[in-house]
């Protein structure tokens, strides 16, 4: 086999080994940003529990409304 054989064989598998390399490397960048959005999304479901446990605090605070200020608060849609 000529030089010239040897050139394409090597460029060639040189071209293939970058293009897997920057495959590799596009995709573990990728895990990686997904891993991140997880991970703020987890952090909001935890601001959204802590602000709902703090309402149910509040509503339970509350003495018990009687049937009639209940009706009233359902006539002026605040209920």
């Amino acid at each position: 086999m000529s030089f010239e054989v040897y050139k394409t064989i090597f460029l060639s598998l040189v071209v293939v080994g970058l293009c897997v390399g920057f495959y590799l490397l596009g995709k573990s960048h990728a895990e990686v940003k997904i891993v991140k959005e997880k991970g703020e999304e987890i952090v909001k479901e935890v601001e959204v529990i802590k602000y709902v446990d703090k309402q149910k605090a509040e509503i339970w605070g509350k003495p018990n409304a009687s049937d009639v200020e209940l009706i009233k608060l359902f006539m002026q849609d605040q209920l």
